[in-house]
């Protein structure tokens, strides 16, 4: 038989069950760095303060940059503070599946800390703490130790949220207060948030997290309606060029690179010259320039070369022959009758002849 004390205990052991049953239970979020639901990282980069160009060094000049610090990763971004102040701060674009007027859940961030030697400097300690800021440019780039003066704006009044660091290094931010900025209906602001120190002095630290090539973030959007969203617009690699070979495409499928493709082929003997002229009328439109008309050019050597050896044999004498003709006829192109003169009187008739194809040849 049950004691008045053992109902009791066990009373008291089956309310403490029921409690703990009903209590809420704060769970984490359910995402770890590397997934990607709701949106993806469209960029993410990192500035540093010692790299800002009105910097004047000892002898009056303009620093030069300085090298990107060993202790951080290529790809990486880092947060840090010297004495209470901005030492480099990093930037993170998110690319959303909802749009303005989406009634938004939550949204939280993950980002893990860097395994690479001297990344993290006392990132652990007492009182280190960052918060993420909704950015205010409309564009921005992104870079790895970048000017300073490069950096994209943040405003922190309008909306901030502290990263929560677990003992594994993994940085939680609870996003939901700047996404609802964002997704506010007919709002133009930028889904990209700043991470910056604040801290006072004399606090120092460094944070160092994996970047989106090595999975060190991950992100987790609820949200339901909305309008459907834009993408950020990816700039193609080779924009403003045109190219190893000049050619610019018209849109039409002409080619006006001034180069003839090797399969275009020969021109039909029996194309007419309204067909020529509609071709240059379709490249000048294009912006083609057209070269002038070349003027032809007859080589001597080449003329000679179609002409039979015998008949090049031939012109000597034949130009011989013509002159003894020429002789033989006076200057009125009548026959001298030299035949019956003999002695000095055909020699002065030969002179009068001379003298007088010499007088016209003047």
């Amino acid at each position: 038989m049950s004691t008045p004390s053992s109902l009791g205990a066990g009373f008291a052991a089956s309310c403490a069950v029921i409690l703990s049953a009903a209590a809420p239970v704060s769970a984490a979020p359910a995402v770890e760095p590397g997934p990607s639901i709701g949106g993806k990282v469209y960029q993410a980069g990192w500035w540093w303060k010692s790299n800002d160009e009105n910097e004047v060094d000892k002898s009056g000049l303009v620093a030069r940059p300085e090298p990107t610090p060993p202790n951080v990763p290529a790809g990486a971004m880092t947060v840090a503070a010297v004495n209470g102040a901005e030492e480099m701060v990093a930037a993170v674009e998110f690319a959303l599946e909802y749009g303005p007027g989406a009634d938004v859940t939550s949204f939280d961030v993950m980002l893990r800390e860097s395994s690479a030697p001297d990344s993290n400097v006392n990132s652990d300690g007492e009182g280190v703490k960052v918060v993420a800021c909704p950015v205010t440019d409309a564009f921005w780039t992104k870079a790895e130790g970048g000017k300073w003066s490069s950096r994209p704006a943040y405003d922190c009044e309008s909306a901030a949220a502290a990263g929560k660091r677990g003992k594994d290094g993994i940085w939680h931010f609870d996003l939901t207060p700047i996404a609802r900025l964002w997704l506010a209906q007919d709002s133009q602001l930028p889904t990209s948030i700043v991470l910056v120190e604040q801290v006072e002095a004399p606090m120092s630290f460094q944070v160092t997290w994996d970047g989106p090539s090595d999975e060190g973030i991950g992100m987790k959007l609820v949200a339901t309606g909305g309008a459907t969203p834009q993408p950020p617009a990816d700039i193609p690699a080779d924009s403003g060029t045109t190219g190893d070979s000049g050619a610019v495409d018209t849109g039409a499928g002409t080619d006006v690179s001034g180069e003839v493709p090797a399969d275009a082929g020969t021109m039909p003997d029996d194309a007419t010259a309204p067909a020529a002229t509609e071709a240059r009328d379709v490249a000048r439109n294009s912006g083609q320039q057209l070269p002038a008309a070349a003027t032809p050019v007859t080589h001597v050597g080449s003329m000679l070369e179609d002409i039979p050896g015998g008949v090049l044999f031939l012109i000597p004498v034949g130009l011989g022959l013509a002159y003894a003709v020429m002789f033989a006829l006076g200057p009125n192109g009548e026959p001298v009758l030299s035949g019956a003169r003999h002695g000095v009187g055909r020699t002065l008739d030969q002179l009068r002849v001379v003298k007088t194809l010499f007088k016209e040849a003047k």
